[in-house]
Parts: C-alpha cells; structure tokens; sequence
C-alpha cells in the first residue's frame, strides 16, 4: 500500500518511529479494505500498557503488565469502531488488535447480512461463482 493512497489515510502514532513496524501496520492495515470506504481512517496508536479502560471516561491500572497496548480504530464522519490489544511484542498486539476489530466487523456485517444474501452466497460459492 503507498502511503499516499486515496482510499485509507493512516495515522500511525509513536509506533512510526521503527520502519520494520511501521510496515508490518501498513500490511495489517490492508485486510480492512472490504470493511472501509474512501472516507475511512485508519487510526493505530501505542497507549499507555499500564491503563486500561473501563468505560469511555475512566482508565484503571492493569493487573499484569504489558509492554505494548496497541489500539486500532476506524473512522468514518460521525462513526468509529475500535479494538485494542496488550502483548510484550509490537508485532503481536498489533495483529491482536487487527483480529479483534476485524472479528468485530464480521459479526456486524453478518448481522446486516439477509438469511437469503447468505443462502445465495453460500449457493454462489457451492457453484464456484463470483458474488460481485
């Protein structure tokens, strides 16, 4: 993905500084395509491992400590998702964090998803065709 691509704006925080990092989010970052619209940003920030949330307005120190707490959120206008995850590894709650939110966005569009746009695709793919 180049940097300058029109249909996802990325905002990597302190994690911007390795370009070994910095890569493997421009890659993990790439399986939200089918989730996101030209409008959607992509937001992938290092938070402080200590803390976590309990709600929206109230952070509460952790009871195991991590090195890394990597949070993404996709933005959209006035709508955002978001996933975060803990691990001692960059690489590994950076793609925690992608599995979860993608795990999320599934379970949504599933929800969405009509019994009989299931069935027609299930039937598509049975055949071997393209759903477009």
């Amino acid at each position: 993905m180049s940097e300058d691509s029109s249909f996802l704006k990325t905002t990597v925080d302190a994690l911007d500084t390795d370009p070994e990092v910095k890569s493997f989010i421009y890659q993990q970052v790439l399986d939200f395509n089918q989730f996101v619209t030209p409008d959607t940003v992509v937001i992938v920030l290092e938070r402080d491992p200590s803390l976590t949330y309990i709600d929206d307005e109230e952070e509460v120190p952790m009871d195991e400590q991590y090195k890394h707490r990597i949070a993404i959120v996709l933005k959209d206008g006035e709508s955002s998702i978001e996933a975060e995850a803990f691990s001692n590894d960059v690489f590994e709650a950076i793609k925690a964090a992608k599995d979860s939110l993608i795990a999320r966005l599934i379970e949504i569009q599933a929800e969405m998803e009509s019994p009989q746009d299931r069935l027609t695709a299930i039937k598509e793919a049975r055949e071997n065709k393209q759903v477009h």
